[in-house]
Order: structure tokens, then sequence, then C-alpha cells
């Protein structure tokens, strides 16, 4: 009897012990795994800002110092999107997080919006579940720079500010060719961008000394 219940006591010290060490080691991958999501991120918005360069000379630990050092977050409000600009900076560029609904899944991203020249000064896809070499194409470099001084100011007689059109028929300024076979995530990024852009300019407007 005193053998079984010492193994009975071995057995539950065993599994105590080893449930400390993995609920240890998942705390520590956590707030390594949060770190990195948050680096990369900042890593991401720094690139919009065209600071990309100096974010990688200086490596990846010394990232969130520059980030602190070189943006501003702005407030616009509680539902308004998160949104930053340059630090001491007469720049007009802001870059501008957005969410919306892919073919398959929510797709997540940042874009740079130059107020003044009223402009897209580039695009950023930082999560998507859209289908390799279809949709998830908008995740390469080619596809992003078909945004890149892209104008928004005018509202075009569909209500757009920008039209995702047949890869390779764009023929305006005001449009963007899309992906050949990914038509459902070629809609939804024209929907995502035009209410990200329409929202943030109603947003900025209103509140010109910010």
């Amino acid at each position: 009897m005193n053998e079984k219940i010492r193994t009975v006591m071995f057995s539950i010290l065993a599994t105590a012990v080893f449930t400390f060490m993995l609920s240890g080691v998942n705390a520590l991958l956590k707030e390594r795994i949060d770190r990195n999501r948050t680096i990369a991120r900042q890593k991401v918005i720094l690139a919009l800002f065209g600071l990309l360069n100096t974010a990688a000379t200086v490596g990846e630990d010394a990232v969130p110092s520059l980030f602190a050092a070189e943006t501003l977050k702005i407030d616009l409000g509680d539902s308004a999107p998160e949104c930053y600009r340059l630090k001491n900076s007469d720049s007009e560029l802001f870059v501008v997080a957005f969410k919306g609904q892919g073919f398959w899944d929510n797709i997540f991203g940042f874009i740079a919006l130059d107020m003044q020249s009223r402009t897209i000064s580039g695009i950023e896809f930082t999560q998507h579940g859209e289908t390799p070499g279809l949709g998830g194409r908008i995740s390469e470099a080619e596809f992003k720079a078909r945004f890149k001084n892209k104008p928004f100011a005018q509202i075009r007689l569909d209500g757009l500010r920008l039209k995702v059109v047949a890869e390779g028929s764009a023929a305006n300024v005001d449009e963007i060719d899309g992906i050949t076979g990914a038509t459902g995530t070629s809609n939804a990024i024209e929907k995502i961008v035009n209410n990200t852009v329409a929202t943030f300019i109603a947003l900025k407007e209103g509140r010109a000394g910010q």
C-alpha cells in the first residue's frame, strides 16, 4: 500500500512540476511572440514613412526606440483606425491601419496617405488568408507598387475614389490593376482601400488642428 501511495504522490508531483515548467515556457514564448509581432508592425510603419533602411541598419532590438523617436500616434476618435505621422515634421504623410473582409478571411495592413498631394504613398498587407498564387499575390511587391502615387482626391461617378480593374486594363490615373483569377480578392481590396481613405479624410478634416 505504501508503495502505491508513493507512486501516486510521485506522479502528482511530477505532473505539477512539468505543468509549472510548461506554463513558464508558454509565458516566456508569449512575451517574445508579442514583442516580435509589435516590432514587425513598427517596421512596416517605419517602411511606409521611408525609414526602413534606418530601421534595418540599427537592428531589430533598436526598432522600438526608433519608432518612438520618429513617429507620433494620432487620436482621431475611439472608433477611428490606428494612425501615425512623423514627429517634429510638417509632412502631411499619414500611415493608417486598415482591416476588411477579403475573399476568405479578414485582410489587415497599413496604407500611407499623403494629404498634401492627395496620393497614396504606399501600402502593406500584414495579415491575410487569401489563396497562394492568386489572391495571395497582394503580398507581392509588384502588386503593392500598383498603388503608389495613385490620386484619391476626386470621387468618380461610381462613387469610388479608386477603381480596381482587370489586370492589364488600368488606363486612367484612378484605376489600379487587379489580380487575374482573384476577382473576389481584387474587389475586396478595392472596397477596403476606398473605405479606409474616405474614413480617414472625414476624420482628419474634422480635426484639422491635429
